[in-house]
């Protein structure tokens, strides 16, 4: 027996789907039948069978960002209004009337000392006989005006959650005072209040979230930057929640238009700073990755996938926001298309560019930290390298901008993939130093030079090599085995101070440019 019950329930809980007329609108009697006959099914339970009845709608004067919820309010009004004129008699409708335009009411209505033009006509539009526009634009008007009459006999009424709550609604709330009825004024406030609750909810779970998701990841990321990443998600679901909420108020299609429109702008603007900011976090968690491992490829490669990222996502967001201004994107993109050769032409300095940034990508000339030496006249560190251009930290502490498009064209000297580092120097040693010692003194180098684990064993010279001028030069040739110019530094400073050492315990002195002045007396000269 409860079995019985339970699914009797469910039978009855069921929507009442009608066997709906097929939609033809040849004539003003098909159209009043098609629509009447949907919209029972609607008040019966079909939600699905106002979008059937919106059909016989002329909504070709709506906004199309409101279109549908405008079109699905229109056919509510309507049937109200017509539920509370008169019971409808489908034969009483003409089947070939006189003119393109069938009136079935027109008339004007006060509303609150105001009078408005109303009607509800049929006429024919795109060889279809539709409910007119001007009918869908005066209808709130004509069910407000009729809103104290009761519905008429053999009718059944529109009952739904909607009704229900405006029947219980204080009757001041019907008034309409500055635009808009005391009611949706009321709506508004309460939908503003929500979706700032909302927003501080969501934006309190997300950040807790990415907190806890980047303490997991050991990736350091400051309290400024999670407000910057959560705030156009907030904006994200506040301007969603008052765009879904907002359709519940009946406003006018002029006036939902305007608060619609308003949202999805502003729904819009925050998906693409919302986008630019979640590439901002991916940015920062590969950043950490590429700082982790040993190969600096990645430390170019990370950047420059965040820039473009960027890029892209300014680009295409641009599109959706020029989309919800209601601004014909494909004409624009079309007439970018026919400009795009002089724009070619305009800038192909910044194509070189992007370019040259894909060579360094793929070529890999240099990576960050190298130091490079840029067609014999610029010489320094890479720091950093954009889609515009590279950025050279020079010895002398400046930083030169490259344009990338300047190193497809240039030879790169990269002293960072050394292998080994070279050092030449010759010592110059005074000429009173006999032949022994000069032999004794380069074996001593020779063996510091051994015994040092830096210098490449199987290639090193050090030889009397030239007569100066002013002394006799030892030449040092040798290879460095160091990782970066700092160590080279150092190791030149140990060797050096190792061969002052040695120099100093051997008696051998170093030598520097000398003179020896000839004094000629022409008067000694006469005598003699």
């Amino acid at each position: 027996m409860r079995k019985f019950i339970v699914l009797a329930f469910f039978i009855l809980s069921l929507p009442v789907f009608a066997d709906y007329p097929q939609a033809n609108f040849g004539n003003p009697q098909e159209t009043m039948n098609y629509f009447l006959k949907t919209m029972k099914g609607y008040k019966l339970g079909d939600t699905a069978a106002i979008s059937l009845a919106v059909k016989a709608l002329d909504t070709s004067k709506l906004d199309p960002a409101t279109k549908e919820a405008s079109s699905e309010l229109a056919a509510t009004r309507l049937i109200d209004t017509l539920d509370r004129l008169e019971y409808i008699d489908i034969k009483n409708i003409p089947s070939a009337p006189d003119s393109e335009t069938w009136i079935y009411k027109k008339q004007s209505v006060s509303i609150e000392g105001v009078y408005h033009n109303v009607e509800i006509a049929i006429g024919l539009k795109d060889k279809k006989w539709l409910f007119t526009s001007k009918t869908v634009s005066s209808i709130s008007f004509f069910q407000e005006s009729l809103k104290g009459q009761k519905i008429v006999g053999g009718v059944t009424g529109l009952s739904n959650w909607k009704t229900k709550l405006k029947s219980r609604m204080p009757k001041w709330t019907g008034h309409r005072a500055f635009l808009l009825l005391n009611g949706q004024w009321l709506g508004i406030f309460l939908i503003l209040f929500l979706s700032l609750i909302i927003e501080k909810i969501t934006r309190f779970i997300i950040g807790s979230y990415l907190t806890s998701f980047l303490v997991k990841k050991d990736i350091k990321f400051e309290k400024e930057k999670e407000r910057h990443f959560t705030f156009p998600l907030g904006v994200m679901t506040y301007s969603g929640f008052w765009t879904l909420s907002v359709r519940l108020l009946e406003f006018q299609d002029g006036e939902l238009s305007t608060f619609l429109r308003g949202g999805y702008v502003v729904f819009t603007i925050a998906c693409v700073f919302a986008a630019y900011r979640i590439v901002d976090v991916l940015g920062v968690w590969l950043l950490e990755k590429a700082e982790s491992t040993e190969n600096k490829y990645d430390d170019i490669l990370v950047p420059l996938i965040s820039k473009t990222s960027k890029f892209f996502v300014f680009c295409i967001g641009i599109i959706f926001i020029g989309d919800s201004l209601t601004l014909d994107m494909k004409s624009i993109i079309a007439g970018m298309g026919i400009g795009g050769l002089a724009f070619a032409f305009a800038a192909k300095d910044t194509i070189a560019n992007i370019f040259g940034s894909l060579t360094v990508l793929l070529d890999k000339p240099f990576q960050i930290g190298d130091l490079i030496n840029i067609g014999g006249n610029i010489e320094g560190v890479v720091e950093q390298v954009g889609i515009r251009s590279t950025r050279v930290r020079t010895l002398y502490d400046s930083l030169i901008t490259v344009p990338n498009g300047t190193l497809t064209s240039s030879h790169i000297d990269n002293w960072g993939r050394r292998n080994n580092r070279r050092w030449k120097t010759t010592l110059g040693v005074q000429y009173d130093t006999s032949p022994e010692k000069i032999d004794a003194f380069c074996e001593g180098i020779r063996e510091l030079v051994r015994n040092n684990e830096y210098i490449r064993q199987d290639n090193f010279r050090v030889y009397f090599n030239a007569f100066s001028a002013s002394s006799l030069d030892i030449l040092i040739y040798l290879f460095w085995q160091v990782p970066g110019w700092d160590a080279e530094l150092v190791q030149k400073h140990k060797i050096s101070i190792e061969i002052l050492e040695l120099a100093e315990k051997m008696g051998v002195n170093f030598a520097f440019p000398t003179q020896t002045l000839h004094v000629f007396n022409e008067d000694n000269s006469k005598s003699l």
